[in-house]
């Protein structure tokens, strides 16, 4: 099966390919032999350092490229990682020939396959350059490049920052022009305030090849913050106009198109010369291509089943709650009483229970009593990944946000609670927008439902002698299902139960 999409994809003489495959049929090694069969170095971007990780172990001739933060600094490397190759001056640093970030860069831009996150991947390649002009690049979790893009391309202005610089937010902050004006007028003050501190950094730079004052190291990093600001405020001027949406909080504005699609040419696709595109979930091949900005026409499209035994993946629907905003409230106690049947029929097992909020988590942890019970919050997600994956007891983690990038292998998982649907939040004003006001709103919104639903019910189920039992509880399922089942793939429907 491999071999076969391999041709597939080297033969095609599309700009991009969307190779649409479930875990366990070897999409790494499809990306690795095109890389070979085309005779053309690869840049492969992705989300999470588990899936960068497994592709250097699948491949070791690979390299690994991190943000310069990632790094140490040769002048002072006993002060890591306080100080770090970002707080680099540049032509003025006497070990600049033995900087490890820019030997590390060099490496990947010579290795046939450079391995990078997504997000540094678009800094790199918009504003310092380096990766651009790609000849191969392989973008893993493609579904997921919409969402990169657009936290990419956002603007954010913190009241942080306007205190640094001395500024006023508009007098108006509630009203959408009034900051469209704002801007405008503050950029000047900016670029006043880049100027001085470069300045005052050119005074200061051969003495610091020696040692990094915390004065001096403040200075460089007020001026690269600033100049960040300063980039994104010109685009904002440029770009932003009322087709955007906002976010206007006391202390931070953010600034959002409603889709990106219109800016994914300019920041990724003229990077590279050809596209292979990789996801479990890809399920609509035309729906993707018009979120992330890919001409239709420019795109070939496979499909690879999975070849995990459907007996060993069942997925169990047990409607327990009818989870909308308006019946939560009076519908958790029955969904927190399916939850612990649940567990007491699993008892010597960990169990993996996507709760999709926040406000189901709460409700959950508070009203079921169970020691095996594990949570986290956004600063420690990993540590207590790590904690629910190498404990031998049988925990239950329960989390909102764990339905892509995780690996649970064998014993780490053999039980997947699904509590409610993955549906997007409509009090958010960009999803709203798209879903109403957009002629694909509709196909957008249930083609993200779907995605990640089969995304939740394979975290536990990652090779053929696995096995792992997933249970959906929320009545809402058999009316999506009963709209939108040509969303899903065949093998995904055979497990349903």
């Amino acid at each position: 099966m491999q071999y076969e999409a391999t041709q597939c994809v080297v033969n095609s003489d599309r700009y991009a390919f969307l190779l649409d495959a479930a875990t366990g049929t070897g999409k790494t090694a499809i990306a690795a032999a095109t890389q070979i069969l085309l005779h053309s170095n690869a840049t492969y971007i992705c989300r999470t350092k588990q899936l960068q990780e497994q592709v250097l172990a699948d491949f070791p001739y690979a390299r690994l490229l991190k943000g310069r933060t990632n790094y140490r600094c040769q002048l002072q490397p006993d002060r890591f990682p306080d100080v770090t190759a970002d707080d680099c001056i540049g032509e003025h640093c006497v070990k600049r020939n033995s900087c490890d970030y820019k030997m590390a860069k060099a490496g990947a831009l010579a290795s046939p396959l450079a391995v990078l996150n997504t997000a540094y991947f678009l800094t790199e390649a918009n504003y310092v350059g380096g990766f651009t002009d790609i000849l191969l690049l392989v973008a893993d979790e493609v579904d997921t490049l919409e969402l990169e893009l657009l936290d990419f391309i956002q603007v954010v202005i913190t009241q942080r920052q306007l205190d640094r610089l001395h500024i006023e937010p508009p007098r108006f902050k509630t009203k959408f022009e009034a900051w469209l004006e704002w801007a405008q007028s503050a950029l000047p003050a900016i670029e006043t305030a880049v100027d001085e501190l470069a300045e005052e950094l050119t005074k200061i730079s051969s003495s610091a090849s020696i040692f990094w004052s915390r004065g001096q190291l403040d200075a460089l990093r007020r001026k690269k913050q600033f100049e960040r600001l300063l980039g994104k405020l010109r685009f904002f001027v440029s770009a932003v106009d009322k087709t955007w949406v906002w976010y206007p909080e006391t202390q931070k504005w953010t600034f959002k198109p409603v889709w990106i699609s219109g800016y994914a040419a300019k920041n990724l696709w003229r990077h590279t010369t050809r596209v292979l595109g990789m996801s479990a979930t890809i399920l609509d091949p035309l729906q993707l291509s018009r979120n992330i900005g890919l001409q239709t026409s420019s795109v070939d499209y496979l499909v690879l089943p999975s070849q995990f035994p459907t007996q060993n993946r069942p997925i169990i629907y047990r409607p327990a709650a009818n989870l909308t905003a308006k019946t939560m409230v009076s519908e958790l106690p029955k969904l927190a009483c399916e939850v612990e049947r649940i567990l007491a029929q699993h008892p010597n097992e960990k169990v993996l229970c996507h709760t999709v909020s926040y406000k189901v988590r709460d409700y959950l942890l508070t009203n079921i009593r169970s020691k095996r019970l594990l949570t986290h919050n956004v600063a420690d997600r990993q540590e207590k990944l790590r904690a629910f994956k190498n404990s031998e007891q049988p925990l239950v983690l329960l989390s909102p946000s764990m339905e892509r990038g995780i690996d649970l292998p064998d014993s780490n998982c053999r039980v997947i609670i699904v509590c409610k649907l993955p549906f997007p939040d409509l009090s958010d004003p960009q999803i709203s927008q798209r879903l109403y006001a957009s002629k694909d709103g509709k196909q957008w919104y249930a083609h993200r439902v779907a995605s990640s639903l089969i995304q939740m019910t394979g975290r536990g189920m990652r090779s053929t002698t696995d096995y792992c039992k997933s249970y959906i509880l929320d009545e809402q399922f058999e009316r999506f299902m009963s709209s939108h089942r040509g969303l899903f793939h065949q093998w995904w429907l055979d497990a349903v139960q």
